[in-house]
């Protein structure tokens, strides 16, 4: 019996090339130099991070928030089993894990948004890579990071923001086979761009270290658009770079 890794094909890359539509205050990934280099602290991002793409990076927070239809912050309210589809006839299966921000601060498109009337958003993202088992059809193989890694890496209470829109139903890239945990009713999963998900790291707000920033990004470094994503210090400092830009409900 063996047993090693094999990536999934992925819905996010696919997504995140359309969710950002191109224009004067952005330049493709390729165009700009690296990233500044990530702090370490005590959240681990890295299981966000299980797919490349090239994408048209916004230079700053308000950039993108004004080309997205809902902009929201919160905290971590858990993570549960998101749907999975088939990848092809006998293949492995397409894992999802689902996100859930529990809202504090609706910035844009939420109150017009009935999904979100509970206060829940659903973030659907990708699982990353399953564990190959000769022993079972490739259709039984299990993802090798679970829920419980998910909660362990990025833990319920996290404080995040978030730039979602509604997932299409028809946008899922392949036929369901396993539906995962049941949404409540009127709940939409909804899907985040490249740059779409920051978090605050504990550890590194608790560092206070003098002008670096708490804020880490989630499916991309934070610095991938530009310098204006590091200004902010704290998730209260971009909340409220937003507002001034006019980004608030």
């Amino acid at each position: 019996m063996k047993h090693y890794l094999v990536p999934a094909l992925t819905l996010a890359a696919a997504l995140s090339l359309t969710a950002c539509s191109t224009g004067p205050t952005q330049a493709t990934q390729s165009e700009r130099p690296a990233a500044a280099a990530e702090r370490i602290g005590t959240l681990n991002v890295s299981l966000l991070r299980v797919s490349e793409s090239d994408f048209p990076a916004y230079d700053t927070p308000e950039a993108l928030a004004a080309d997205r239809p809902i902009v929201l912050a919160g905290v971590i309210d858990g993570w549960q089993q998101g749907p999975a589809t088939q990848t092809y006839a006998g293949g492995p299966l397409d894992y999802r894990v689902i996100l859930r921000i529990r809202i504090t601060q609706p910035l844009k498109g939420v109150k017009s948004t009935s999904s979100l009337a509970p206060g829940i958003a659903y973030i659907a993202l990708d699982q990353g890579a399953v564990i190959r088992d000769d022993s079972l059809p490739a259709g039984q193989w299990k993802p090798d990071k679970t829920i419980a890694d998910f909660e362990k890496a990025m833990p319920s209470g996290t404080r995040i923001l978030a730039y979602p829109r509604e997932l299409p139903k028809e946008a899922l890239s392949g036929p369901v086979k396993l539906s995962g945990d049941r949404l409540p009713r009127g709940a939409r999963l909804m899907t985040v761009p490249p740059q779409g998900l920051v978090l605050e790291d504990p550890g590194l707000a608790a560092q206070r270290a003098t002008g670096q920033t708490s804020l880490v990004g989630g499916r991309e470094p934070l610095g991938v658009g530009g310098a204006g994503w590091l200004e902010p210090k704290s998730m209260d400092e971009l909340i409220a770079r937003l507002q001034q830009h006019g980004i608030a409900e």
